[in-house]
């Protein structure tokens, strides 16, 4: 035998492929006074004397094992139970015990029960561990519980389920060996349940010194008879909630994300049991939400909301993000047909602070909720932004590697009994292979599903003036606006982006973007583009054009007018024509090859000549014949239109500095100062 996954995940109980369960009973059967067979009706009485559970390989403790057990039982024709009843005893389980003082079951018109037992102590954060070990569990903290409940014309219990001492801690990380384990403070915890002559109380307490204190009771008047409360019966009770210090909550939250603040309720109960109503005020101060690694971090949250009956309504929801704001105003209705509606209002709310990614925005949003469905409309605005994707993302995992151990959450793939797990795992889902159609004449079509929840999303979105890229050779600000949607549960896009004071780094140099234009017409992350990067100040249009789609871009050497492909890479790299060009050429040619070779990266030269401050170097031959020598020159762009460069052959004895100012496309203006001095006014015209 072997128990079920929940037994093994809540015990601990480790029992590997199989177990054996080892039974000795002696008894008496007494057949019923009319003389009916074993197996028509008749009553059997007796005592277990062993009962134990222990994996079959006789590894791991038991998981079950009972004492001597005496034990009656008696059944009717067809071996329909009439009665059961076990004496006093005792059955251990891993790290506990059930202990029962009396137990009695009647079968009649009402059946009669009776029990009296107690869970004996037990100690908690092993079974949190196990529950949640990406939250590190450890203390001392032992509960206990008690039962006392009789059953017959009138319905009596008393269950009683609360903290015995100790306490429980949480680490701030699990992943460091020397993590802090912070201590919650836990000075009670305690769940109840008392019925009598109709009137059933339920109760339940938690108080800590991090955790903070709630409390709360609820009452319900139903028939003495009655096992449990039904919906129609009337409820009344009282809630209390008050939390100094959210920064305790912060384990129960992924991650990275940090809380704060001071979390106050007062809340009555009332209405019907299968439809309470909510009256009293959930109050919020201080608030902070959190995540330096994201960049993510609201301050100041006020919140009041109003509950009265079946609705509720926000009087204030307010955060701080940066110099912004975000506010948030509805009501709900809590009844059967549960819904709400909101309205999201962002003034230059900071969504996003890291130095890679910065996002201030405004807009405003209205969402509506139902049972089964969600609509989300709205209009919003990038106000600032900045995307710099040269600093890449955090540290991950590559996608073959797999976390077995401790910290895993379960079989993983490829180990054996994965398959079986995974198997028993869906059979609880209820996916099922039931034959029936769902035609709402009752018959489910047994897969256990539960009904679709559709999602509308309609939101424009505005670029504005100030959202910038950074990354990958581009460093340029975006504009236009896009229709965000879902059809089928996919984000899509409608509309058009373009580029503006845009550059971008290919062939060793920068580029201006003339043109830059992407149209989303469907995927979010498949735009068509139509871009067109130039090299400035030259006398003729070359440089890079980019078409096709985001997934299957296209890129080839444009110029204006047209030339071949060796001529275009020959201006679009040295900034001149390929006539005349020496063997020396070839070193500037190179870093065009050392462009390519480094992909999406920053190639070797220009790595270089940034750390040293420089745009430009060049080695070229100068003369003619025998007379030929090396000029070395190097070149700094201050700006769009200002050029500083100096260049000196090896066999002079100084150099030349020049200052070069562009005045339009055709007129530059040069000074000059060195072995030559000069100022001159260039004027260039070039035919075909």
């Amino acid at each position: 035998v072997r128990p079920p996954a929940w037994f093994e995940q809540v015990l601990g109980a480790r029992t590997g492929s199989g177990s054996r369960l080892t039974l000795s009973a002696t008894g008496r059967w007494q057949p019923a006074a009319d003389g009916g067979t074993p197996l028509q009706a008749g009553r059997w009485s007796g005592r277990i004397t062993e009962l134990q559970g222990r994996a079959s390989d006789g590894s791991g403790q038991p998981w079950l094992a009972g004492r001597p057990l005496g034990l009656a039982a008696a059944w009717g024709d067809g071996f329909d139970w009439q009665a059961l009843s076990a004496e006093p005893g005792r059955l251990e389980l891993p790290g506990t015990a059930l202990r029962w003082d009396e137990a009695r079951w009647q079968a009649g018109t009402r059946d009669d029960l009776t029990l009296q037992a107690r869970i004996e102590p037990f100690q908690l954060a092993p079974l949190l561990a196990r529950a949640q070990p990406e939250l590190g569990w450890r203390g001392d903290l032992e509960l206990a519980g008690e039962l006392q409940v009789r059953a017959g014309e009138r319905f009596d219990a008393d269950v009683v389920f609360e903290r015995r001492g100790g306490d429980l801690s949480v680490a701030d990380d699990v992943r460091d060996p020397a993590t802090v384990h912070r201590a919650l403070g836990l000075s009670d915890l305690r769940l109840g349940l008392a019925a009598h002559d109709g009137t059933w109380h339920f109760t339940a307490a938690v108080a800590g010194r991090q955790l903070g204190e709630m409390a709360g009771v609820a009452s319900v008047r139903t028939d003495p008879a009655a096992r449990w409360p039904r919906p129609a019966d009337p409820l009344d009770g009282v809630f209390q909630l008050h939390v100094s210090r959210l920064a305790a909550w912060g384990g129960w939250v992924p991650p990275g994300w940090r809380l704060g603040g001071d979390l106050q309720s007062a809340a009555f109960l009332g209405g019907r049991w299968g439809a309470p109503e909510v009256s009293g005020r959930l109050a919020a101060r201080g608030l902070e939400v959190r995540n330096g690694l994201e960049g993510v971090h609201l301050s100041d949250g006020t919140v009041d909301i109003a509950f009265a009956g079946e609705s509720a309504r926000i009087e204030r929801f307010e955060w701080r993000g940066g110099d912004g704001w975000l506010r948030v105003a509805g009501d709900a209705s809590l009844g059967d047909e549960a819904r709400a509606d909101l309205t999201l209002r962002a003034e230059r709310l900071r969504v996003l602070g890291r130095l890679d990614r910065r996002v201030v925005a405004s807009g405003q949003v209205q969402v509506a909720l139902r049972p089964r469905s969600a609509d989300i409309n709205g209009a919003l605005k990038i106000d600032e932004g900045l995307f710099d994707l040269t600093r890449g993302g955090a540290p991950a995992l590559d996608d073959d590697v797999r976390v077995v151990g401790a910290g895993a959450s379960g079989p993983q793939p490829g180990d054996p009994g994965a398959a079986a797990t995974a198997r028993a795992q869906q059979a609880a889902a209820g996916n099922g292979n039931g034959n029936g159609n769902g035609n709402g004449n009752g018959n489910g079509n047994g897969n256990g599903a539960s009904p679709r929840f559709e999602s509308r999303l309609a939101v424009a979105l505005d670029l504005g003036p100030a959202l910038r890229v950074k990354g990958r050779g581009l460093d340029t600000f975006l504009r236009g606006t896009l229709q965000i949607t879902n059809p089928g549960r996919q984000l899509a896009a409608h509309g058009d982006i373009r580029t503006e004071r845009g550059t971008y780094a290919a062939y060793g140099q920068k580029l201006e973007i003339s043109r830059g234009l992407l149209d989303f017409n469907g995927p979010l992350e498949d735009p068509r583009l139509d871009i067109l990067a130039v090299r400035p100040n030259l006398d003729v249009q070359v440089g890079v054009a980019v078409t096709g789609s985001a997934l299957n871009p296209r890129v080839k050497l444009y110029s204006e007018p047209e030339m071949s492909d060796t001529d275009k890479l020959s201006w679009l790299v040295l900034g001149r024509a390929p006539e005349g060009l020496g063997r020396a050429d070839t070193a500037l040619l190179q870093r065009a090859a050392f462009a390519l070779l480094a992909g999406e990266g920053e190639a070797p030269t220009d790595a270089f000549l940034s750390s040293i401050g420089l745009s430009d170097f060049g080695v070229r031959q100068a003369g003619e014949g025998s007379e030929q020598t090396t000029v070395v020159s190097l070149g700094k762009q201050l700006s769009r239109r200002w050029y500083v460069g100096y260049e000196r052959s090896i066999n002079a004895q100084a150099g030349t500095w020049q200052l070069i100012y562009r005045i339009a496309q055709r007129f530059t203006l040069r000074a000059q100062s060195g072995e030559d001095s000069a100022l001159d006014l260039i004027w260039s015209w070039r035919w075909d």
